[in-house]
């Protein structure tokens, strides 16, 4: 039987212990943390050290480091989902690729921005410790459909366009979409979820590293968070799922009533 998500991808709850988000974020946090202070060690920081401490953490785990090339100008980073191409593990997805845009002189490790390298972390860990965020992204992925969502995404939650855009740019993408709407507004809002976490990471660790490293005054810049308006996206998401879902039950409840009489 082949599963969505792999051993080898994901942190299993007898480890965990509390499986409730809170639960799975804390976790989360933990490990966050843990990397962090291992590389806070370093007095000369290398590539190569930010995939020897993910293998130590997690030795059990599949993930690989990847520099990103130069001339990609549209990500400084991102977490992949790792698929064999020959099955040797009965699942979709063993592992992630973690792959990193380096060349920062300020503020960095390996060349990696300490704000991107832990907002990629959190993805990294995250996906771990919720797996149903990589298995709805994996699932959205196999859609039989034209639409890509990962660059919608990218184009209107994680841009500066207003919620209000946003949410009509979605609606619009959704009357294509009439089989699949569930499906996606749920990978839309995990990953909404996802990216405020990855976020607040970044710009959290960003600013403990410079508390230590740098004599200059830290400038003061609005979040990304706010900047995005990531959670005014995500309540409007959420809203927009709760009555798909509706419409769904009644549906079904139409088609049950139906049958019975």
């Amino acid at each position: 039987m082949i599963r969505t998500i792999a051993g080898t991808a994901r942190i299993s709850t007898t480890i965990i212990k509390d499986g409730s988000v809170a639960g799975r974020d804390a976790y989360c946090k933990k490990l966050e943390n843990k990397f962090f202070n291992k590389i806070e060690k370093y007095k000369r920081s290398q590539f190569d050290y930010i995939g020897k401490n993910l293998k130590e953490i997690l030795p059990t785990k599949i993930i690989q480091v990847e520099k990103y090339p130069q001339n990609e100008n549209i990500y400084n980073g991102a977490v992949v989902l790792g698929c064999e191409v020959k099955k040797t593990i009965p699942a979709d997805v063993v592992g992630y690729i973690v792959m990193l845009k380096t060349g920062t002189k300020k503020n960095h490790f390996g060349g990696v921005s300490i704000e991107v390298l832990m907002h990629e972390i959190h993805h990294l860990f995250s996906y771990f410790t919720h797996p149903k965020v990589p298995s709805r992204i994996f699932k959205v992925s196999k859609l039989p459909t034209e639409n890509n969502f990962e660059k919608f995404f990218v184009e209107n939650f994680q841009s500066p366009i207003f919620p209000k855009k946003c949410k009509e740019q979605t609606q619009k993408m959704l009357e294509q979409e009439k089989e699949h709407q569930i499906d996606i507004l749920q990978h839309i809002r995990y990953k909404l979820m996802d990216e405020i976490g990855a976020y607040r990471s970044g710009e959290e660790y960003a600013h403990l590293h410079r508390m230590k490293h740098s004599k200059t005054p830290e400038i003061q810049t609005d979040s990304q968070i706010q900047v995005l308006f990531l959670r005014d996206k995500l309540a409007d998401i959420t809203e927009m799922l709760k009555s798909v879902l509706k419409k769904e039950r009644d549906i079904i409840h139409k088609n049950i009533m139906a049958d019975i009489n």
